[in-house]
């Protein structure tokens, strides 16, 4: 038997005994499925009214569509919400309640309860209802879960470990001299000035990045630094060559599978999210601003391995984290018994990156311990900011939770996030077009 109940009344535990569809006919759950408390709390976002549920015996799933081996994924990338133009002088701020119906549903893994995050939604709040005006609910809402006929077969037997994973790549163990120049300079305390231009000056591409990069917003020098040896000179040889060497990792993953996301998205994500770890540093934290940026640009690196090295998992976790409304983070622990952040900590280590580097990288997602300590506290509550900001996507749909220890360790007023936030907008694009020009 089955039952048409309202929205109001679907609560967990509850089996479809029909597929869940939208207007439009897209699928968002099979039949069969156990409804959780995220598929609940995700009605609202996906327009649900109402739903067929199975009174008595629990209607079996439906069995996916067979899809053929050489077919690749093809999963709806998360729409890149920033690139839109800014609001004019005296623009309404469009109907808030309407904004926060949409926005909310992107919130729901944090707590509100911690002031930061609640001044960090208050202060998105006003750019999700201009977005709204000029794009309309579409670029608002959370996209829906992936239907199972455009994903590949289940991937079979245990998923091989990270550095099992790490090793079976030419390209992650093989690195271009260049690479492994520069990281021999970074790590000799007694590397000269000239050693480090004559190290990044070997390749042409990371020279004229790198020279874009110091001549962005990011420093703002109200001159024009046209060589490596006068960047070296203004900026600092360790400093500089810390930018070269998160740079250079840029050129390793351009031959990603298509369907999982958008290049310019990911590095959107990942460039702001290091602006806004290298501005939540400040100069009062003795930490190179350089390499709080480079933490920032490299934390989902394990991302772009999994994409590339295991699209089949890659596609089944971002289905499943959208299916059940979890993070992306927990889907990838789930299928894999590991996550990104483990995978990218151990891809720099294996790189012989300095050790505070892979260490934020690796714990950008938590560990209490580590949280306690500056870069990885500063890299975790960037990436939170960054994705309440949807600078980009690395394919996480929603904002991850602030951890309370991290930002003791910042210790930033939440009202001094109106500045950060200025900061991004300021620096992100501007950066984006010296790493990935039009058309790349």
């Amino acid at each position: 038997m089955k039952k048409r109940l309202p929205l109001d009344a679907l609560v967990p535990g509850m089996v479809l005994a029909e597929s869940l569809r939208r207007e439009d006919g897209a699928l968002l759950l099979p039949r069969g499925t156990p409804l959780t408390e995220r598929h609940v709390a995700l009605f609202k976002a996906w327009d649900v009214i109402d739903a067929v549920i199975a009174v008595g015996e629990p209607t079996a799933p439906a069995p996916l569509p067979e899809t053929p081996e050489t077919e690749m994924p093809s999963v709806p990338a998360s729409p890149d919400a920033t690139d839109q133009p800014a609001a004019k002088p005296g623009e309404r701020d469009g109907d808030l309640a309407a904004a926060d119906a949409l926005l909310r549903p992107h919130f729901i893994h944090t707590d509100m309860g911690v002031p930061a995050m609640a001044a960090l939604y208050a202060l998105c709040l006003p750019r999700a209802a201009r977005q709204l005006v000029q794009k309309g609910p579409e670029s608002l809402r959370l996209p829906g879960p992936v239907p199972p006929q455009l994903l590949p077969p289940a991937p079979e037997g245990p998923p091989p470990g990270p550095m099992a994973l790490i090793e079976s790549d030419p390209k992650l163990t093989s690195l271009p001299d260049v690479f492994v120049r520069i990281n021999e300079v970074l790590n000799d305390p007694n590397s000269t000035a000239k050693e480090a231009a004559d190290a990044i000056g070997k390749d042409t591409s990371l020279s004229v990045k790198l020279l874009k990069l110091v001549n962005s917003a990011f420093y703002g020098f109200p001159v024009t630094v046209d060589t490596l040896s006068r960047a070296v000179t203004i900026v600092g040889s360790r400093q500089l060559t810390t930018l070269a060497l998160g740079i250079s990792v840029l050129s390793i993953f351009k031959d990603l599978p298509e369907g999982f996301i958008s290049m310019r998205s990911f590095w959107k994500h990942s460039v702001g999210c290091g602006v806004i770890a290298s501005t939540l540093g400040g100069p009062e934290t003795e930490l190179d601003v350089e390499r709080l940026f480079v933490a920032g640009l490299l934390h989902d690196v394990g991302r772009l391995v999994l994409y590339r090295s295991l699209p089949r998992h890659a596609a089944h976790a971002l289905a499943l984290a959208r299916s059940e409304g979890l993070l992306l983070r927990e889907a990838e622990r789930r299928l894999l018994g590991f996550d990104h952040a483990t995978l990218g900590g151990m891809l720099l280590r294996k790189w012989r990156f300095p050790e505070n580097l892979e260490r934020a990288v690796r714990h950008h997602h938590g560990g209490m311990a580590q949280l306690g300590l500056p870069m990885p506290a500063m890299t975790h509550a960037a990436d939170v900011i960054a994705n309440a900001l949807r600078l980009g996507s690395s394919g996480e749909i929603f904002v991850p939770p602030l951890s309370p220890t991290a930002w003791t360790t910042i210790g930033l007023a939440p009202e001094h996030l109106t500045d950060v936030m200025a900061v991004a907008d300021t620096q992100v694009e501007d950066i984006i077009r010296a790493f990935l020009p039009d058309g790349e």
